[in-house]
């Protein structure tokens, strides 16, 4: 197969358009896992063949490289240059959801796929080379949804006792330890009706009798999603205004404990 025609595949057009559909529309409406992982799906399927449209004599190097970024980016390894950036004024944000690393086994499959004569092109008297390069660009920069970041500072001094091993709070809720405290964890929890992400503060403390403490220690920050063309919604930002620390203890207690008791 020529090197023009891999830029008309089918599936590479696919993998695209699913990312751009589920970035812009579905993760801002339907915001789950699937469309958490179709994301990380479709990029890492489309990106390093994009980049081997762009540099075909370094088609290995490529998807080596795109595997070692995604590796580092879902890792906590790169947290203090993300907080650099951030306090600047410049939002680099992701979650750190180990489980994202499956989707790696998604690149040795667009690997074969480069390299195979499927031929799945769409044929065209018509150059649309230079229009599909331009949307790839706008798929792997603009789809980074617009985001407001505020600050909340509350402080809570709502504590849970309950039997559980003390690994398996931290693994049940994705908590992340802060960096030079024993008890201290940062966990984020999502709030569905404001599009929004909330960051606090978690002590986690290990009594003798077996049970485990758990004190929501602060609610510090939340991160709030738009969409591409209109921004972020006023009414998203307004209804987080009005949360008190009472609204933040009676989310964490309804619907963020409850993943402590499922199996």
């Amino acid at each position: 197969m020529t090197q023009n025609r891999k830029h008309f595949r089918g599936l590479f057009i696919i993998s695209i358009i699913l990312l751009i559909i589920n970035d812009i529309f579905l993760k801002s409406y339907y915001s789950n896992f699937f469309t958490g992982k179709l994301s990380d799906v479709a990029g890492l399927f489309a990106f390093p063949y994009f980049l081997s449209l762009l540099f075909p004599e370094k088609v290995k190097l490529n998807y080596f490289g795109t595997a070692i970024l995604f590796i580092l980016w879902k890792s906590e390894i790169i947290q203090p240059i993300l907080v650099f950036f951030q306090s600047i004024g410049i939002g680099l944000n992701r979650t750190i959801d180990y489980s994202d690393l499956v989707t790696l086994l998604i690149l040795p499959i667009s690997y074969l796929y480069w390299n195979s004569n499927l031929n799945d092109y769409l044929a065209s008297k018509i150059n649309f080379k230079p229009i599909i390069l331009s949307v790839c660009s706008f798929a792997f920069i603009a789809t980074s949804l617009p985001k407001a970041h505020r600050e909340i500072k509350l402080k809570s001094n709502l504590e849970i006792t309950l039997k559980a091993e003390k690994q398996e709070v931290i693994n049940k809720l994705k908590l992340e330890k802060v960096y030079g405290s024993v008890q201290d964890y940062n966990y984020v929890f999502e709030l569905e009706k404001s599009k929004s992400e909330i960051t606090s503060t978690i002590k986690l403390i290990k009594q003798d009798n077996g049970l485990i403490s758990i004190k929501l220690d602060s609610i510090l920050e939340s991160e709030t999603r738009g969409s591409l063309f209109f921004g972020v919604s006023k009414d998203d930002t307004e209804y987080l205004d009005k949360l008190t620390i009472r609204d933040y203890e009676k989310i964490f207690l309804e619907k963020e404990i409850t993943k402590l008791y499922e199996k």
